[in-house]
């Protein structure tokens, strides 16, 4: 069966249980087993826009401002010093909050703490001061590929509402977070065991995934189709090359 997650996105999973100490049962919120595993606050804040999220920082002490004009946005993370912010949309629906969440998550994991985490161990605990933007790196510091791809100061991300991607690097950098939440969330291999893949039809055998998905799992309706079609396709019981000509 193809790999789901790569390299980075299982490690991501598989440190996140293991510094919670337990496996949240499901429908997963992952909110107390965030508090459990990572040095990251949920904050949730109704209607979310960029600039609420500059006014909270601001009235607790901190001066930041986004690089980019003021919007309306699913989820935001900031991270600095090992640690990190994550804020919510805490008027969407229950389903949509806790996708948000658990893509947040791989984004902290993945793309600040996995890369924080290596460059510590090649060059000690002296390249904080270089993540976080306090010195400027050395000349051997500076051409190490450790650092090359890696933000400097303050990281952030952002979860669009209902935005197109439109390049290919920061696709994938999306597409590998939506995988991690959705391992988090709803395991390839346990929603798979829970699947009747047994249906001749393959609308039978989505619709079947799909209300699984979104009942069992707590998946929100905007995900559970699309995530439901590529484990279908993953398992080799996707549609026919009939079905996918409209034949049958």
């Amino acid at each position: 069966m193809p790999v789901w997650l790569d390299t980075s996105g299982q490690d991501a999973v598989r440190s996140f249980w293991e510094l919670c100490g337990e496996v949240e049962s499901f429908p997963r919120s992952l909110e107390r087993s965030l508090a459990l595993a990572l040095p990251v606050t949920l904050v949730k804040l109704p209607r979310l826009m960029l600039h609420k999220v500059e006014g909270w920082l601001q009235r607790r002490g901190v001066p930041f401002q986004f690089s980019c004009h003021n919007r309306a946005v699913r989820g935001c993370l900031v991270a600095f010093g090992g640690e990190g912010l994550i804020f919510v949309d805490g008027s969407d629906p229950d389903d949509e909050r806790r996708f948000t969440l658990a893509h947040e998550i791989g984004h902290f994991l993945v793309d600040y703490w996995q890369p924080r985490k290596r460059a510590m161990a090649t060059f000690g605990h002296t390249i904080t001061d270089v993540l976080d933007g306090i010195r400027p790196p050395t000349v051997s510091e500076r051409v190490h590929a450790l650092l090359v791809q890696m933000s400097i100061g303050v990281h952030t991300n952002l979860m669009e509402r209902d935005t197109d991607v439109d390049s290919p690097t920061v696709w994938q950098i999306e597409d590998r977070s939506d995988k991690v939440a959705l391992t988090l969330l709803a395991p390839p291999q346990e929603v798979l065991s829970r699947t009747e893949l047994a249906a001749a039809q393959f609308e039978q055998r989505l619709f079947s995934i799909t209300g699984m998905l979104r009942v069992e799992f707590g998946v929100p309706r905007s995900v559970a189709g699309p995530y439901g079609r590529a484990l279908l396709t993953m398992a080799k019981r996707g549609p026919s090359w009939l079905e996918t000509l409209g034949l049958k």
